[in-house]
């Protein structure tokens, strides 16, 4: 005889913080509203265990043009929303998600990567989506949680962010909302989900999932370990929430598409910045392990450069290129030969008496503070003065990213799952919205990256990303440190966790429909 899932249990997992709207087209804004829409709500296209897009609400991927500018995408039939309407899942349900995302009135962080679509329905189970540029990496943009017209329509734009269904939310997803319990002041304690036993890509096992709701990451971690909760939520690379594996507790460790490093403004002090022997310095006296295992407890892994490991035109030489190689004497002899040399102080001067002092600017993350602290001892050991500036998250983003204000400013950014790097290092995003955080431009960068994105073919696009690190790490524009980890604590008896990477945390969800907890026995 062997075991196999049956359907009953509840599930139960912590998560710092409290829902706000659970709404996929406001939900970017709190990872709480991240990981509950990503359960409630169904795109029309998914991201598999390997990350590859499949279909969701979409019956099958979408039929692309001959110029690649048009896509088709023809529904399931037969999938309803949830609730006792029992209204089926239309065409109209997905015209009326993307235009809202369009509206500017209706304020959703997803509305620049929208707002060069055109979207038309063609009858009640097709859409048609036609892209003003061709784009390879549009696609990924069709896994956004699609939204009921007949519930949200006859909400006005100045009451979107306030509407009772941001926590009453009626989605099409495997599980859908049956409780809240709130405290005494109003805050929400738990909110429990019922499965969906209608859900159009299998009917889920575990019967309910329960959030529970806490202020600190002390009081998650005695909820854990006291076995109040099944599963850990969190943050990646909290230190304080590095939690060993313990008997009937599982750690499932998932590869996240971001990477932190040191993002180089060399507009704001280009005597030293601007000379690429004195970024190689910064860059070749940094010990990547040593921050890895004392900041982040060797829970993360080095990265290299702006396309990570397993993604589409990853080159496979950027670990060896000299920007990537510690070698703190190396260091001190580049900046030698850029005409910085140290005094009897062990800092570094210029012919006019000028020392090389820089300043570095990071959020109050407890881990961002370690790695600046530890950064600026490495620089330092080399001669290089560091100014340490320790901004809060909202200070960080209005007072230095947007403007730019910043010499050295320690980040990280999730690229994805699709590797397009136009966006974080074409000089035209240099400027707030763009990701470009740092001064880096160049011409022939420019072309490959408008090539890539252009493209569909994968081989040709990935010839196009690698001439750019080619040309990225003999510029040095920003110095990588890690790349992230998303480590979930769950019981044993969880079974069915099946991920190994993930494009968001919200997304360890994605197959939730095939965690089981209950088991029979069958006949082999």
């Amino acid at each position: 005889m062997d075991l196999a899932p049956k359907i009953g249990g509840e599930y139960v997992e912590g998560l710092v913080g409290q829902p706000q709207r659970i709404n996929p087209l406001l939900a970017p804004a709190n990872n709480v509203d991240l990981d509950l829409a990503r359960i409630v709500y169904s795109g029309l296209l998914k991201f598999d265990k390997n990350l590859n897009i499949a279909p969701d609400l979409a019956e099958s991927l979408p039929v692309v043009s001959a110029d690649g500018r048009e896509y088709t995408v023809r529904l399931r039939d037969n999938v309803f929303w949830h609730g006792k309407d029992k209204q089926k899942v239309t065409a109209d349900d997905v015209v009326f998600t993307f235009r809202t995302i369009q509206n500017a009135d209706y304020q959703s962080p997803l509305r620049l990567s929208w707002n060069r679509v055109g979207v038309e329905k063609i009858d009640d189970r097709t859409v048609r989506f036609i892209t003003r540029e061709l784009s390879a990496t549009f696609i990924a943009n069709l896994t956004v949680g699609i939204m009921p017209r007949y519930i949200w329509e006859g909400v006005p734009a100045a009451s979107f962010a306030l509407s009772k269904f941001n926590l009453e939310p009626v989605g099409s997803g495997p599980y859908q909302v049956a409780e809240i319990k709130r405290g005494s002041s109003g805050e929400i304690r738990s909110l429990s989900l019922e499965r969906n036993k209608k859900y159009h890509l299998g009917e889920p096992y575990i019967d309910t999932l329960t959030f529970r709701f806490y202020e600190t990451t002390d009081e998650i971690i005695d909820a854990y370990h006291s076995r109040d909760i099944s599963g850990l939520g969190y943050e990646p690379f909290d230190r304080g929430l590095f939690i060993e594996a313990k008997k009937k507790l599982q750690q499932i460790k998932l590869e996240l598409p971001q990477y932190q490093a040191v993002f180089i403004n060399d507009v704001k002090n280009p005597a030293p910045l601007g000379d690429a022997r004195v970024r190689t310095a910064l860059a070749k006296s940094v010990d990547k392990k040593k921050i890895i295992s004392e900041v982040y407890a060797g829970q993360s892994s080095e990265a290299y450069g702006p396309i990570l490991p397993g993604h589409l035109g990853y080159h496979e030489q950027i670990p060896g290129a000299p920007m990537n190689i510690y070698d703190v004497e190396a260091a001190k002899v580049l900046l030698d030969q850029a005409g910085w040399i140290a005094d009897e102080t062990g800092f570094r001067k210029d012919n006019q008496g000028r020392y090389i002092t820089l300043s570095l600017v990071t959020n109050d993350f407890t881990p961002n503070i370690r790695a600046a602290e530890m950064l600026k001892q490495m620089w330092e050991s080399i001669g290089v003065k560091i100014i340490l500036s320790i901004q809060t998250t909202i200070d960080l983003e209005e007072k230095y990213i947007k403007p730019r204000n910043y010499e050295l400013l320690l980040f990280s950014e999730n690229v994805g799952a699709d590797p397009d790097p136009y966006p974080f290092w074409h000089s035209s995003q240099r400027r707030d919205p763009g990701l470009n955080l740092t001064t880096f431009s160049n011409q022939q960068v420019d072309q490959l990256l408008v090539e890539g994105r252009s493209n569909g073919d994968p081989a040709a696009r990935a010839a196009k990303y690698k001439q750019f690190q080619e040309i990225f790490v003999g510029v040095v524009p920003a110095i990588f440190l890690s790349r992230s980890q998303y480590v979930y604590n769950v019981t044993t008896n969880t079974k069915g966790i099946n991920l190994t990477t993930v494009v968001t945390p919200a997304d360890r969800f994605a197959d939730v429909h095939e965690w089981y907890i209950e088991t029979k026995r069958i006949k082999k």
